[in-house]
Formats: C-alpha cells, structure tokens, sequence
C-alpha cells in the first residue's frame, strides 16, 4: 500500500476535520487531503509549552491553510496552568485538544476527526500500555476507524513518511520535546525500538502483525461477553441493571470478569469477592456502584445511585418540586382528596423537613404496632440497599417523620372524623 492510497476509504459526501500540530506526518496528511477531492477543515492547538516554537508551529499551519484557502480552527491553552499537580502534561494536553474537537465536530457538523497516527506511534503505545498491565483492548493498539475517529496513516512507518515529505518537499517543524527522554512514549522511541528494530528489522511489521490478531481475539470476546450479558440480565429500570449472580457464576470466569471490567471493576479480586458476595454487600469503582441482593447483581453509574444530600426546608404550603423529582403539598378543606396521601393539617408544624432518611430514625406507622425503626420497616419491606439510598423522608419541625414517602404515613398525624384541614402529599420520582 502507498501513501497515496491511504485516502482511497473517504468519500466525497462526508465532512473531515483534520488535527494538525505542524509535525511531518500531519503535514504529509495535510498535503494528501489539498491534492484530494474530499471536504475538509484543519483544526491546530497551541499548547504554549514551548516558547516562540509553539507559536511558529501554529504559524507554519496557518500560513499553509492561508495560501490553500483551507478554513482552519485555532485555539490556545494556557496548559500550566491548567494543569493540576497529579496529572501529566501529555495527559492534560490531549483532554484539551480532543474536548475542542469534540466541540467543532459538534457545532460544525463534521462527520469524522482525522488524525496522523502511524505505526510508530501505535508500537509505542503497544509497549506503554505493555508497561501498565494493560489487557488485550490496550494491547490491540489504535485502529484505523475508531467512533468516527480515522487514522489513515495507521499502516504507515515514521521512515516511510518522511520520505514522502522529502520527495514532495513538504515543510514541517520538528518538536524539540520528541528527542528528550524526559517522557516514557520518548524512552521507547529512541532507546528499546532502536533496539528491537536492529535484531528484526521487520520489528515494527510484525507488532502490527500481533495487534491486528489481538484485536480479533478482543472482538471475539466482547461478542462473548455480551452473549453472557444478555443471559444474565434479569431487568433493566430507573438507571439499574440486575444480573443473575447464578448465571455469572456459571460463566467462564474471563468473561464475568470482563463483563464487570465494563463498569469499572478491573481488579481480578474485586470481582471474584463481587461474584460470591452475600446480600447486602456494596461496591463502588469511580464510575459505578454495585449490589448484592437476593441472588441478584445490580449495578448503576454512581450519578444515579442517589438522591443526594436532600435536606430541604418548606415553609408554607402550596409548595411544589420539580426537580430532582416531583413533590407537591397543599391544603385542602371539605372533603379528603382522593388521590395522593393527606394527613391532618391541623397537627402540622411549619417548617416541614424534606431529606433523606438516616440510621436511627424512626416512626409509628399508621394502623400498624407502634415505633418501628426505619432501618426494620424497609428491610422488613425488602428494600434492596440501592432504593434505600433513594428513600425520602417528610418531617415536623420538631423532627417527627410524618411520612415515610412512598411506604407509609405516620400514625401521629392521621385525619380523624374531625379533620376539616388536609395537608395533601404527592411524590413522583
């Protein structure tokens, strides 16, 4: 395959926003897309990390699009300063740059982001995901479409590139920064790769090679693992998915452990403990959270897993709540509503209470046998431990529960013959 092939996929109906640092091979992609009949723009990022040579990047890039007529995007990032102490300038830079494109693809309507990745950058990502633990999804590498991400120089050497430019005399900079070894992507391209390329010089072919059946064998096991995923589910509702713990247990243990990878689990001891859990007990990776309950795994993203920090303060009536769900109370004299709950206005204290319920709260539930803590009725109820995360309590001013919302009214606070006032309750999630 030549270079000049490498555009041969794109057609002329779509709408192509090209990254361009200023280095050789997104100057040869640049070159490739002018001498091409397909719709671009070029999107450049000055990460003002180097001075006056980040500026002349940025002026090189300009200039070309200037003299070819090529609408280009610029923006600027005072990268520092972004940056927070923990995280790698590398790592910085590229969330800036991709949530920008994000935002022109979005706002432009482009159909794909094309970046100059080759296979030099692909084999030195192979060895630092390599160096992480990374599993067989790291270790396959980029590939040369990804969520409407292309590569096309994905097959390409850095070698084969540069000859390009220097036969079709395209200008490019060179980023002092790729020569330190300062950064670990940098250790590998001028210390172990040299190294490999000299006892096989075929080296970089053939980790393609390895990369390209990885990545076959990860497509076969995600196909696997959500086979196992559509066998175990038992429900999917308001934000959860419940697996049978019976079903995953049964499963090749590789594909329960990927299919709990999925939501964060990556440690193979935390899944192993997850899978012979008893109920009741909880996890939590950064994103999700899960329980188990009754033979059942249910997990949700940890956004959803509670009505957080309700402590709300209604001082008169009608009162009405929309977000972050719907609670709505007001008097009503005569007769009992029919719909909803009401309880005695008359034996109401203002300001009412809306928060979550705690341990050690307790109420008398109406027609039951007295004080019940709260903790006993919902476990009692079987309430899993991810709806209790999401009960909601109404409360006097003194603090007496006057409704446990959704469950049960407190036995204080019931209409009698006498009442002529109601105070109406009515909660939707």
């Amino acid at each position: 395959m030549k270079l000049t092939d490498s555009l041969n996929n794109f057609t002329i109906e779509k709408k192509y926003l090209l990254a361009v640092s200023g280095g050789v091979d997104s100057m040869v992609l640049l070159h490739l897309l002018n001498n091409s009949p397909y719709r671009f723009s070029v999107v450049h990022c000055n990460f003002q990390l180097r001075g006056e040579d980040s500026n002349l990047d940025e002026k090189m890039v300009s200039k070309y699009c200037n003299d070819h007529e090529i609408e280009l995007f610029v923006k600027s990032f005072d990268t520092l300063q972004i940056k927070k102490n923990r995280e790698s300038i590398e790592m910085v830079a590229r969330n800036l740059r991709y949530s920008y494109f994000r935002e022109l693809i979005k706002g432009y309507h482009f159909d794909y982001l094309i970046t100059a990745h080759h296979l030099n950058d692909n084999v030195e990502t192979f060895f630092i995901n390599l160096l992480r633990g990374s599993g067989i999804k790291g270790l396959s590498g980029m590939q040369m479409d990804t969520n409407c991400i292309l590569r096309p120089l994905l097959p390409f050497t850095r070698k084969e590139i540069i000859k390009f430019a220097r036969e079709n005399a395209i200008s490019w900079r060179e980023d002092a920064s790729n020569h330190t070894l300062e950064y670990l992507r940098n250790k590998i391209r001028h210390k172990i790769i040299p190294e490999l390329i000299d006892i096989s010089p075929d080296f970089l072919h053939q980790v393609e090679k390895s990369m390209s059946i990885l990545h076959e064998t990860q497509t076969f096991l995600e196909s696997k693992v959500n086979e196992l995923q559509i066998k175990a589910e038992v429900f999917v509702e308001e934000g959860i998915k419940a697996y049978s713990l019976e079903k995953l247990l049964q499963a090749d243990f590789i594909l329960s452990y990927h299919l709990l990878s999925g939501y964060g689990f990556t440690n193979k001891k935390d899944c192993i403990n997850i899978l012979t859990a008893k109920t009741g007990r909880i996890f939590e990776s950064q994103g999700y959270k899960a329980w188990v309950d009754r033979g059942k795994l249910l997990v949700t993203n940890r956004k959803n897993s509670k009505i957080s920090n309700i402590n709300l303060l209604i001082h008169s009536v009608p009162f009405v709540l929309k977000q972050p769900f719907e609670f709505t109370c007001y008097v009503v004299e005569g007769d009992k509503p029919m719909d909803g709950e009401s309880v005695d206005f008359e034996k109401i204290e203002f300001p009412l209470i809306l928060r979550n319920w705690k341990e050690g709260d307790f109420f008398y539930p109406i027609n039951g046998l007295g004080k019940k803590k709260v903790s006993k009725y919902l476990k009692d109820h079987k309430v899993s431990n991810y709806q209790k995360e999401k009960v909601l309590v109404l409360c006097n001013n003194s603090g007496e529960i006057i409704w446990l919302i959704g469950f049960r009214l407190d036995d204080r606070f019931k209409i009698s013959n006498s009442t002529q006032k109601f105070l109406y309750l009515n909660y939707k999630a």
